[in-house]
């Protein structure tokens, strides 16, 4: 009985495999989405399935990697040094993030070693489990679906052998992510740059106004009204 005459156990290995990539990166969990959706071309699964299946893997994943980064990691990283400086680094870029948070967990399932350091960044930040977990699931069903699509795609318009299909479908979606991830950073970068000038701006106006503000405050306020000359002359009898 072959691995894709059992479709049930082909979508069981995958989730497993899919969830495992999130705590060992080294596992390509895309290899085997693109092999599963090159497959459902050939007619041996679901695409629908297989979509399902990758997507309840990468969410499992996500959830697990957050959950040890909230709740056991900043423990560890209290002992030491290192540890407080790298939690206090992670706090500063959620904080530089902002609503930008939501954007950042949903593309990094498509950025290469991004899904794991998103995970834990968020886990380690304290974002809440609920926010966290629905952001993860849009992304998780957002990425499974391109790259289930991708293997399928390249089953139907290329007669290459599987191994071929699967490479070049990651080939794709490597580029697609690495796309994905400067165009963040991207932007990233400018808004970064923007905000530090706004800043910049403020301070220069602020200096600009510093010595007239002075001059004003060390310049005692003149007496209104009759002069101190006037009023001796007037107490005289």
């Amino acid at each position: 009985m072959s691995f894709v005459a059992v479709p049930v156990a082909a979508y069981l290995v995958m989730a497993a495999l899919v969830a495992l990539d999130a705590l060992f990166p080294a596992l390509p969990g895309e290899v085997f989405v693109v092999s599963a959706g090159a497959l459902s071309a050939a007619g041996h699964l679901d695409l629908g399935w297989t979509v399902a299946a990758a997507a309840a893997g990468a969410v499992t994943g996500d959830l697990t990697v957050y959950a040890i980064s909230r709740h056991r990691l900043p423990r560890v990283l209290d002992r030491s040094r290192l540890g407080r400086r790298i939690q206090a680094s992670v706090d500063r870029a959620h904080a530089r993030m902002g609503s930008t948070s939501a954007a950042a967990i949903i593309a990094a399932r498509f950025v290469p070693l991004g899904r794991t350091t998103v995970s834990a960044a968020a886990g380690l930040a304290g974002i809440r489990p609920r926010r966290f977990a629905v952001l993860a699931a849009v992304g998780a069903a957002s990425w499974a679906s391109f790259t289930a699509g991708l293997g399928f795609v390249t089953g139907n318009v290329t007669d290459a052998p599987l191994l071929l299909q699967v490479a070049i479908g990651v080939a794709i979606g490597v580029v697609v992510g690495v796309w994905a991830g400067t165009l963040h950073t991207i932007s990233r970068t400018r808004r970064r740059m923007s905000g530090r000038a706004a800043r910049d701006a403020e301070s220069s106006a602020r200096s600009s106004r510093e010595p007239g503000q002075r001059a004003r405050d060390e310049d005692p306020p003149r007496e209104s009204g009759p002069s101190r000359l006037h009023q001796l002359a007037a107490q005289r009898p």
